[in-house]
């Protein structure tokens, strides 16, 4: 059975991000980073027993500030170092495009569909949150709608940051309602995330298109990922779930970090001591590799 990881980053030296910006969105997890080229995430790949990744850059230099350091806005990674490092690895990473949309939102087609006609990526990313703007306001709808006609996923990030400007107001799931009523053939992933995991988990099992990213919950221990899939288990969205990493370098309680595939091991002691159902060995195979690739059209 072919894994699949969703959630990886790619973010290579202080080119491509201030130090000053890696350092406060690792504040909360201890303030340690790692600098990830494609061969670094490879190695996490190995280290979770997952065979593919799906690897984004990123885009945040239109909002991006800190008043100590007004010059250093440049959180700038590529979509071609991204088609590079995919091009290093090709039977471990695949692209997802980033993009900010409200840069220039024609512009913003063009590059999806170079990154999905030439580049082959097979998804697009969205930062409402880091980018500050409504998954649902008119000026991105060019973009989503072109992921339609691309046939490629959008991947759409919900909730808390640690990254001061990645104002929060911007994140609550309820704006994704809107989208899937408007555009039901669109696939969306959505990033469940604190402070609005149960909103999420609802708009996901609202939406047959929609799926869970559930990368938050690898730094968040075995007990809220438990927690989670037994929601969505019990709305009917479990085949919607797919895995996720987020770089596998974020501890969000305390317990220390564990790398994710390992946690998903962990789920059943959670079921035999609370007393409720236990997940199958089909569920978690599911949640690894076969909602993903369904999702993706992989197979």
């Amino acid at each position: 059975m072919v894994t699949v990881d969703c959630h990886l980053h790619l973010t290579e030296s202080e080119e491509q991000a201030p130090l000053w910006w890696m350092e406060e969105l690792y504040r909360p997890y201890g303030g340690g980073h790692i600098w990830t080229d494609g061969e670094a995430i490879v190695g996490i790949l190995d280290r979770a027993g997952v065979d593919i990744g799906m690897v984004q850059g990123s885009d945040i230099r239109r909002t991006t500030y800190h008043p100590d350091f007004p010059d250093q806005r440049n959180v700038f990674v590529p979509n071609d170092y991204t088609a590079e490092q995919v091009a290093l690895f090709p039977e471990r990473l695949i692209g997802v495009a980033n993009i900010d949309p409200l840069r220039d939102v024609p512009a913003g087609v063009i590059e999806q569909r170079r990154c999905a006609e030439v580049y082959g990526f097979k998804s697009s990313k969205f930062l409402p949150t880091y980018q500050n703007y409504y998954i649902d306001d008119p000026a991105v709808a060019p973009m989503l709608e072109s992921c339609l006609e691309l046939d490629i996923v959008a991947h759409v990030n919900t909730g808390y940051s640690p990254t001061i400007t990645a104002a929060l107001r911007y994140g609550h799931p309820e704006r994704l309602d809107r989208i899937g009523i408007r555009y039901r053939d669109l696939r969306v992933l959505v990033y469940i995330n604190f402070p609005y995991v149960d909103e999420g988990i609802a708009v996901v099992a609202r939406h047959p298109n929609f799926h869970a990213d559930i990368a938050y919950f690898m730094g968040a221990g075995p007990g809220p990922l438990f927690g989670a899939l037994d929601k969505l288990r019990g709305l009917g969205a479990l085949d919607r779930v797919v895995y996720g990493s987020d770089n596998n370098d974020k501890d969000r309680t305390g317990g220390g970090q564990k790398i994710g595939t390992h946690l998903l091991g962990e789920l059943n002691e959670v079921a035999e001591r609370t007393g409720r159902e236990p997940f199958t060995a089909a569920d978690i195979d599911g949640i690894v590799g076969g909602n993903a690739r369904r999702l993706y059209k992989l197979d």
